[in-house]
Parts: C-alpha cells; structure tokens; sequence
C-alpha cells in the first residue's frame, strides 16, 4: 500500500517534529511512503495520502480521489477559523488524527450529523530513555542533593505554560513543610515571541522577579531545554513530583506528563486538554479541575498543592502512584500500540473508500465570536475568539460554591488607580473594577477562606461571590 505525505519537512517546534519522525518510523513499517516535496504533484496510484502540516493536503483534497488523513496537533483550537472552511471539503472516509478526547468532542460540535473518521492518537514515550533511575545519584547529577524533597516543572517559558503559577505553588510547599527543605527543578527555554495571548512580553524579567519577591533563589534549579537525553531523564527521575499546571490553550497531549510517568515520577496538572487522558487522578497522580472563565482559564490551585503536599509526606502514597506511573507509560504509550493505531486509521480509510462512494458532510452553523470582556488586554485575536472551543479542553464548569467551598484570589491584586484592579497573571492579566464591598471581599480572599467563614464574618453574598468566579477574579474548590 503506498501512502503520499505532505507537509512532512522538518518541522520548527521541538514536539511536533518528535511527532513526525513516529509518524515516519511508524508508517514506513507498514506502506511504501512518497514525500510529496513542495511544488511537486501527488503521485498517481497512491492508496492514501497523510498531510502532517500545513495548507497543502486541504488544497489537494478536492483534486485527488483517495482518502486524506489530517494530522491535527494544535489545530482545533488555533486555526479553528481556516479550518471551518476546509472541514467542509472532507468526506465520511477520511480521517482526522487527534492527540486528546477533547478535540473529538470539538469536531462532534463542527459537523452537522455525521463526521470523519476522528481517530485519537495517543503518542509514544522513549522507554528505553525514560525509566526509573537512582534518585540520589540523579540528584548528584544536578546537584540538588542538599534538598530532601524535589518538585519539577518542565515545558517553554511562556506565560500559558504556568511556570510562574508553578513558582507560587512551590513557594506555598516550601511553607508548608518547613524545616524540609524543597527544590524546584526548572527546564525549559524562553519563547519571548510566543504568538497566541501574548499578554507579558517580558517573561523573563516577570520570573526573576517572582523568584525574588518569593525568596525561591536558593530553592529553584533551572536547566535549558537542550540537556542531553540522559540529563532530561535523569532530571525527571530526580523529582518526588512533576507540576504541570498548563493553560496552553493548545495543549492537546503533552509529551512532559507521559515521559515523567515512565520515569517513575507521580504528576500534579490541570485538567485539561491531553492531560485529561495521560493523568489518573488518585492512580498516577491529580489533576486540579480547570474551567472557563471571562477572563481566560482558572484552574484549583490549592487541590494542586493539597496533593503534591500529600505526595511529598506520604512515602508509600508516592511509591504507590510511582508504579502505577510506570505501568501507564508502557501500556498505553508504547511505540507499538500508538503506531497500530495511526497504520490501523490508514488502512481503515482505504477500505472505507473502496466499499463505496464516500459520503459527503455537513458543517453546524458556527455561532458568532461573543464581544471582547474588556478584562484583559486588547490584542488582534482575544480570548474571547479561543473560549468556545477552549471550553471542551477544559474540565468543568465555573464552580458553584457550596458552604464547604474554599475561595482565594486567583492570583495577587495591584491596584492600578482608584477603584482599578490587576491581576498579577502571566498568563491572564485581568483588570478589574471594585467597589468597595468588592474590594472588602477580594482582600479576606488574599488568603484561602471557606464559604462558612465568610457567612460568620458577614462577607458572604452570593450573587457577588459568582460573579467574581466568571469574571475570573476568585478561584473555588472543596
């Protein structure tokens, strides 16, 4: 079976072009592949073609008389505009290859009816790279071994990416477990022109001063993003504890949370996107429920911190979701189960097309883009342009608060001028204006504060208190 691949140079970002080099190991064990080059035609005779990226294989859909499959990655969230118009081209034989659940319940909502083939493609680790190792030689290796325990963040500096959030969550276990000593293991590179939400351009200098102002420096490890496999492995199997408190909007798999798995190393992250399906909350770790708001997402910081704290004290707790961890990594993110399942959405699309005409698809009515909020910072695409489709990645709802229900601020407010709020949030840096009864409110919720505490000190007063958590102002869990 012969198989055209489009879009299939080198790609720029490190996780897409780890991608595709599966994709070409994975197929070529199993089909004869052609690298249609840039310009040149699609062969005659193929069974199949795969556009891995770019316009292309769209152009060349409506022209060639074989199934297509499209390789997603972050498409469904940040191109969803060209691909209203493309989607429409597509017929009931061919295939959309996603990474995570939550793309396949945006394309349900696309399409009127019926859809393609929505095949969920999970992504190999590298077990022969990334397995348990011994923590103290790991922690030699990186010279962390004055610390007893240690937490890692590991993903690129950008604000979405949560580092700073990860900083405060540190900070907060430092506390917490005092006189214990805590390291904070960094890696990653700085994207100063990251391109989606760029609120903060100086991220940089944001993080240095959060890790003054927090009086993390003898406490935060940092290490670029090009160590050497051997180092990055031996960087994860170093930690007690992987954070990976992500608001990428495009987060769809997420290579860091299955990679820290395989090493045996237990994952606290937000519930959303591929982490909805790599974690289990309770079995390889938790995952703090993540919504959205009018002002970006929110996500249950403090549950984040509650089970890294209990992961960190509890020895057999951690040893227990360490195995558990290792377990999933190799049964379910294994080369050879997700390369069956790519080969196996090829030949499945082939024989689909053979058995008749293939169907043509309706698309839904797309509703209109709601108004800008005002909260956040103008930019040429808002928040609002993502929201719809950000709201499958995410994992609830906006909170209702119940009387056991903790509320805190979302981040630390400034204010900016009489009456005018910030947030201080890489990621959302939302504004916000407070009457005073608001401001009375936002000051008791600097500091986690329950439901019931409220109502004793007379602060209490619902349709404020949902309001806030729509705007983004205020964070809730149990």
């Amino acid at each position: 079976m012969r198989v055209a691949l489009l879009g299939f140079g080198p790609h720029p970002w490190p996780s897409v072009e780890r991608t595709r080099r599966f994709y070409e190991r994975a197929l070529s064990a199993r089909f004869t592949l052609e690298v249609v080059e840039e310009g040149a035609p699609v062969p005659e005779g193929v069974d199949a073609v795969l556009s891995f990226s770019g316009r292309r294989g769209w152009e060349e859909r409506p022209r060639v008389p074989v199934p297509f499959l499209f390789a997603m990655h972050g498409g469904p969230i940040l191109e969803q505009e060209a691909l209203t118009s493309r989607l429409g081209t597509l017929a009931r034989s061919d295939v959309l290859l996603v990474n995570c659940t939550s793309d396949i319940a945006i394309f349900r909502e696309v399409f009127a009816g019926e859809t393609p083939h929505l095949c969920h493609l999970p992504l190999p680790g590298n077990a022969a790279l990334f397995h348990p190792r011994e923590k103290a030689e790991c922690r030699e290796l990186l010279g962390i071994e004055s610390h007893e325990l240690v937490v890692g963040f590991v993903g690129r500096l950008v604000p979405q990416k949560n580092a700073h959030r990860f900083l405060r969550m540190l900070a907060e276990l430092r506390r917490r477990l005092h006189p214990r000593r805590v390291a904070g293991v960094v890696i990653g590179n700085y994207w100063v022109d990251y391109p989606v939400l760029s609120y903060t351009p100086d991220y940089p200098g944001e993080i240095a001063r959060l890790i003054s102002g927090l009086q993390l420096t003898d406490d935060v490890f940092y290490f670029p993003a090009n160590l050497e496999d051997e180092d990055l492995a031996s960087a994860y199997a170093a930690m007690d504890v992987l954070i990976h408190p992500t608001h990428s909007i495009d987060e769809n798999f997420g290579y860091v949370p299955v990679e820290a798995m395989a090493c045996g190393v237990p994952v606290v992250g937000a519930a959303y996107g591929g982490l909805k399906d790599t974690v289990v909350p309770g079995e390889t770790g938790d995952l703090m429920p993540t919504w959205v708001t009018r002002s970006g997402l929110r996500s249950d910081f403090l549950r984040g911190v509650d089970a890294a704290e209990r992961l960190l004290t509890d020895v057999a707790l951690r040893q227990r979701f360490s195995e558990a961890a290792v377990r999933r990594a190799l049964s379910h993110y294994n080369e050879e189960t997700c390369a069956r399942v790519l080969c196996d959405a090829v030949e499945g699309a082939v024989k689909a097309r053979r058995e008749g005409p293939s169907r043509p698809l309706v698309l839904a009515p797309r509703p209109p883009m709601p108004e800008p909020s005002g909260l956040l910072p103008p930019l040429p695409t808002p928040w609002e342009f993502y929201a719809r489709e950000v709201r499958h990645y995410a994992s609830c709802s906006v909170p209702v608060p119940g009387p056991r229900s903790r509320l805190s601020l979302a981040a630390p407010l400034t204010e900016e001028s009489p009456g005018l709020w910030r947030l201080e949030d890489a990621a959302w840096p939302a504004r916000f204006r407070l009457d005073a009864a608001g401001q009375a409110l936002a000051e008791r919720c600097r500091e986690p504060v329950t439901v019931a505490e409220l109502e004793r000190e007379g602060l209490w007063h619902r349709e404020r208190v949902e309001d806030f958590l729509q705007q983004g102002l205020l964070l809730c869990g149990d």
